[in-house]
């Protein structure tokens, strides 16, 4: 008679988990390069109609964030006229959707308990493309005086990143 399949992943009693899992956050990207004139420079007047014309109730309670073409010509008050108007959404930053991802993982990172992290093994999953180092450093820094001990990677081929004495 063979053995029942275990799950000695489960068993082991490691605490797997991908850093999105703390995105609670729906994100949305604007990209305002056709605000611009010729897609390049803001000239005030327009700029601020196109702003107006937004419809800041798509943004409620969303994360958004902010995108315009390198080449633009874009002074500091743009961006603030820009978020002056999304005033409903969670949070505005700069850096397109991975800036806004980057910020909701932020968020999420800050608002954990870290409670249920004490004494426990944690593999931060190397498969999430979303959170990138400033994610991996944010949690770390927050769980790394509770954790027995912090792996990178899946449970079959981690890499030691920290262990308590």
């Amino acid at each position: 008679m063979e053995e029942p399949i275990r799950n000695r992943v489960s068993e082991s009693g490691l605490l797997q988990l991908e850093l999105s899992s703390f995105i609670e956050i729906d994100c949305v990207e604007i990209d305002f390069t056709s605000m611009l004139v010729g897609g390049a420079v803001v000239v005030e007047r327009e700029f601020r109609k196109s702003v107006e014309e937004l419809n800041e109730d798509k943004f409620v309670d969303k994360g958004v964030g902010l995108i315009v073409t390198e080449d633009a010509i874009i002074p500091d008050w743009a961006w603030m006229v820009i978020c002056a108007k999304l005033h409903k959404a969670e949070f505005v930053v700069k850096g397109g959707m991975k800036g806004a991802l980057n910020e909701a993982i932020r968020i999420g990172i800050e608002n954990i308990d870290i409670e249920d992290y004490r004494n426990k093994r944690v593999i931060v999953r190397g498969c999430d493309t979303v959170s990138g180092p400033a994610g991996l450093l944010l949690f770390q820094t927050k769980v790394q005086p509770v954790v027995k001990s912090i792996m990178f990677g899946e449970a079959c081929s981690t890499v030691p990143v920290f262990k308590k004495k």
